[in-house]
């Protein structure tokens, strides 16, 4: 009896502390979640400098491309890599294609913005489940690694999207984007500006001359 009485405290105390543990996580995810849409959601403007590593789960290859990426708000854009650019004013929608010589126009839509950083950036809470996975050091400083889960998935293009943060300062180290054929697509923040100057014909786009243009917002 002594023994079966002793198995049943210890199970107890380990229930315990998991529970306890589970309680400490989940409030140490909510206070960074909070912090980083504090942070990112009191800027005006956002200038971000990336490198972009695509890997393809099928044929086991992957490509890279570096690239600029200009945020004014929740709506305004401006995407620059080595092959195209991707421009939206809120209103109009503007995809470049360098290589085909085509410019795209239309209407702003979810899947060419999701990809963008924005839905993490200010809206966590509303649209994942956050769960923290790792906290490891850097040097000086500590890295929280979280993972976000598609609330509605069927609304969501990627099954994951993973977040690697600075402690207390928030920037954004790493983003991985898995998406519901194992492909990734990772983003390296090579550097971040917050709030710089931008003209307001920053988020326009005038085709340049001799490319072909399709506007599909008439079709």
């Amino acid at each position: 009896m002594k023994g079966i009485r002793h198995v049943g405290t210890v199970g107890l105390i380990t229930m315990l502390i998991l529970v306890a543990v589970s309680t400490s996580t989940a409030a140490k995810i909510d206070k960074i979640i909070s912090a980083v849409q504090k942070k990112y959601r009191s800027l005006q403007t956002l200038r971000i400098e990336f490198r972009q590593i695509s890997r393809f789960q099928l044929t086991k290859t992957e490509s890279e491309i570096y690239g600029t990426l200009l945020l004014s708000g929740k709506d305004k854009f401006r995407l620059e890599t080595e092959d195209q650019v991707m421009v939206s004013n809120g209103e109009t929608f503007w995809r470049y294609n360098k290589l085909d010589q085509q410019v795209l126009i239309d209407y702003p839509k979810k899947e060419d913005q999701e990809v963008l950083f924005r839905d993490f950036l200010y809206d966590i809470k509303d649209k994942y489940f956050a769960e923290l996975v790792e906290e490891k050091k850097d040097g000086k400083k500590k890295i929280f690694v979280v993972k976000l889960i598609p609330k509605e998935s069927d609304q969501s293009f990627f099954t994951s999207i993973k977040v690697w943060l600075e402690d207390k300062s928030w920037k954004i180290r790493r983003v991985v984007y898995r998406d519901y054929n194992d492909n990734e697509t990772e983003f390296q923040i090579e550097h971040m500006e917050l709030n710089p100057q931008f003209s307001p014909a920053t988020f326009e786009f005038a085709p340049p001359e001799g490319v072909e243009v399709v506007d599909l917002r008439f079709e």
